[in-house]
Parts: structure tokens; C-alpha cells; sequence
């Protein structure tokens, strides 16, 4: 099924730091959230996806350039700034799933449907960055799945498009965000250097303190350790000093990478979600960028390591916000392990085959952590055994039969 929609206007804009920056990772996975509706007829919720569409620009909003502009390499820097825009349109028409199934049947054609949309690649160039699967039992939508590109949104931007989708099928009209992304692509590129050069400065200063360590490269790996008790185990450390457990899991990620590469100083990158800006709290769009944050392991105690590490998380936070491409060029080299808690401990379906991420990738979510390695420095599951052995350590007190991966 088609559906045709009409937004407020049509643009061309250069990219955000959001979208250059996911460009930049080449290994951003798709966005995916799956609704349980409430029972609403077909055309309902075919008009509450147009009127969702309509209302966000980040939902129109194609990509002019090279074919396939974010296959470009990374090392054009400044380059891909010129080369590539994004154009926001007016009007559209985007395919819908629509899927009809027994009541019984729904759990798998949801799977299903799931795993199809949001496995595949986007063309940036030719698709639209929404895609959605309408599940019908008896005649009443009864789920959706909604798959967005990661130029498009972040997760807490597809939060916000759930949201606004979840109000729709109510009949409400949700507040619109007083930022639009193409006006917030123009207001960096006329007034964003201030913000970049600060990021420049706190990158260069705490990248001086250490050794970058050259990570060999190797054949992409993913494994995924699927735990309640080791999520159990971050909540019991976390409150135990005052902390969320997204320290605790980076905590524990720089303790294993700094036994892996015999440093005390470990240099990481994490993700930061720069949605505490007040200009970026409620705006549908890919806002978030590395933060960097250098750890001391040489401290009496692991929960010591943890208050070391909220600090230092917090102090990165103040300068997540720049231009990617002119920070690669002044800061050249970068940690190669980065960590990643997903909001709300939300889960993405894998790709069909893993994918290169430059390094070591920790993705948290709830009661799982995948780690994602394309260096033969990280051993995936041997580190995903040092990580829940430390935790448990951390949280029971318990002496670790091994708090690291074997040299």
C-alpha cells in the first residue's frame, strides 16, 4: 500500500554534525521500534503514519550526491560536507507493509516482518528513511514495526517519533518541535565553530595523555551475551555508588581493553545522546556524537573506577557537540573501543553478516551486550566472559576467577 503525504515545505540543506557523523562510523545500524497499537482500523493508522510523516522533516528527507553517499570514504573529511545534502520534500509517497494475519500468527509475521525491514541497508539517495509494517489480525491493527534510517534519527529521536505515532492513533495532536534539522544544519555551519573548537581543544588535551594503540585489523565478529543477571549486576554497582549502570558497563569495558593492551591510561569513546541541549531535546533527527573520555585503571578498587568514570562521562558530555570532519582533521588518530547503552535498554535486530566498526563496539541493552570487533586485538567472547565476570565480582564481592581476557 501507498500512502501520500505533504509537509510544510521543500529545502536543500547541507547535513548536520549528526548526519556527517553516522556517515563518518560507516557501521550505524538501522533504528527499529516495534509498537503494540491500540485496536484501530486500517485507516486509522494508514492516516496516522501520513500525518507522522508530514509532521517530521527527518521522515522526508532524502540525500542529493554520489550515488550511495554513505559507502564515501571517511577521509574525504571536509569533502563530504560538499558533496553531499539533504533535501527535504514536500511531498511523497512512501510504501506501506501491510501485512494480515490469524490472531495466532502474529508473534511471527511480527518477527518476520521485523527482521526484513530492518536488516537491509537504506539508499539514502533513493528511499525514503522511514520504512513501516502494518500488522492486521481480524481487521484490527494490532502492531507496527517502524525502521529508520540512522541518518534520519538517533534512538532517543525515534523515541520521539513513537511517540508522536502513539498520540495520532489517539486522535491527539502531538507538539511539534520548535528545531527542524535543515535550519539546524545552517545554524552549525554559521555559528558552530565556537563548540568545535572547544571539542578540538578537550580532544587534543586528554589524547596527549596517552598511548593510541593500533588495533590489527581482522574479520568482523559479533557475539551477543543475552543476561539478566549480569544487567542485575550493573543496577546492584551502579546504585551502589550513586551512578547509572551505563557507567558501570564503560567502567568495566576500559578494565578489560587496558588488560588487552597492557595501558593503565585507556582512551574511549561513548556514545552521547546531547539531548540535555535544550535545543536538541525534542527534535526528530540524528543528534548524537562520540564523547571522549580517558580512564586510569591504576586505582585501589573497581568502585573507584566507577566514580573516576562519572566524572570523566560528565566532563565529556561538554564537548559531544562539533563539526566530525574538521575534528578527524585536527585531531588525528582516535580511540578503538567505544561503548553505546541504548535508551530504555532497547534492542536492534543484528545484520545478516557483522559489520566492519573500526575497532571494538560495546552495545548495552536491556539484559544484553553485544560486542561487535573487526581487530584480532578483541577476542569477542573472551572478552564478553571478562566483562560479566568483572561485574559479578564488582556486585557480589566475590573474588573473579578471571577479570580479563587470556593475553
Amino acid at each position: 500500500m501507498k500512502i501520500v503525504f505533504t509537509g510544510e515545505r521543500s529545502l536543500v540543506a547541507p547535513l548536520t554534525w549528526g548526519q556527517r557523523h553516522v556517515m563518518r562510523q560507516h557501521s550505524a545500524l538501522n533504528v527499529t521500534r516495534v509498537l503494540d497499537t491500540p485496536p484501530v482500523l486500517l485507516p486509522l493508522a494508514v492516516d496516522a503514519i501520513t500525518a507522522l510523516v508530514g509532521r517530521h522533516e527527518a521522515l522526508r528527507t532524502r540525500l542529493i550526491g554520489p550515488d550511495r553517499p554513505e559507502d564515501l570514504p571517511a577521509d574525504l573529511a571536509d569533502g563530504v560536507a560538499e558533496l553531499v545534502r539533504q533535501q527535504v520534500a514536500s511531498t511523497g509517497a512512501l510504501t506501506l507493509d501491510v501485512l494480515h494475519c490469524a490472531p495466532e500468527e502474529t508473534a511471527t509475521v511480527l518477527a518476520g516482518a521485523r527482521t526484513r525491514l530492518a536488516t537491509r541497508a537504506f539508499n539514502h539517495v533513493e528511499e525514503w528513511p522511514l520504512r513501516v509494517a502494518v500488522v492486521v489480525a481480524a481487521d484490527i491493527v494490532v502492531h507496527m514495526v517502524l525502521v529508520c534510517s540512522p541518518l534520519a534519527v538517533d534512538d532517543n529521536g525515534m523515541d520521539l517519533v513513537v511517540k508522536d505515532l502513539g498520540l495520532l492513533l489517539r486522535g491527539a495532536l502531538p507538539v511539534r518541535s520548535a528545531t527542524r534539522p535543515a535550519d539546524e544544519a545552517q545554524r552549525q555551519r554559521e555559528t558552530g565553530a565556537p563548540l568545535t573548537e572547544r571539542a578540538i581543544r578537550h580532544w587534543r588535551t586528554q589524547l596527549r595523555r596517552v598511548t593510541l594503540v593500533d588495533a590489527p585489523p581482522g574479520e568482523p565478529a559479533a557475539v551477543t551475551l543475552r543476561s539478566t543477571a549480569l544487567g542485575n549486576a550493573a543496577h546492584v554497582v551502579a546504585q551502589r555508588h550513586g551512578v547509572r549502570p551505563s557507567t558501570v558497563y564503560l567502567a568495566a569495558f576500559a578494565k578489560v581493553v587496558g588488560t588487552l593492551t597492557d595501558e593503565n591510561l585507556v582512551p574511549l569513546r561513548t556514545v552521547v545522546s546531547n539531548r540535555f541541549h535544550p535545543d536538541c531535546r525534542d527534535v526528530v533527527a540524528s543528534v548524537a556524537q562520540d564523547g571522549l573520555v580517558v580512564l586510569d585503571l591504576a586505582v585501589p578498587s573497581f568502585g573507584d573506577l566507577v566514580t573516576q568514570t562519572w566524572r570523566a562521562v560528565v566532563r565529556a558530555h561538554r564537548f559531544a557537540r562539533y563539526d566530525p570532519d574538521k575534528l578527524a582533521k585536527a585531531v588525528p588518530g582516535r580511540p578503538f573501543a567505544c561503548v553505546d547503552v541504548r535508551p530504555l535498554g532497547q534492542r536492534e535486530p543484528p545484520p545478516a553478516t557483522p559489520h566492519p566498526v573500526g575497532g571494538a563496539h560495546l552495545t548495552v541493552g536491556r539484559a544484553e551486550v553485544t560486542l561487535h570487533s573487526d581487530t584480532t586485538l578483541v577476542p569477542v567472547e573472551d572478552c564478553l566472559r571478562a566483562l560479566e565476570n568483572l561485574l559479578f565480582s564488582a556486585a557480589y564481592q566475590v573474588k573473579p576467577e578471571r577479570v580479563a581476557p587470556p593475553a
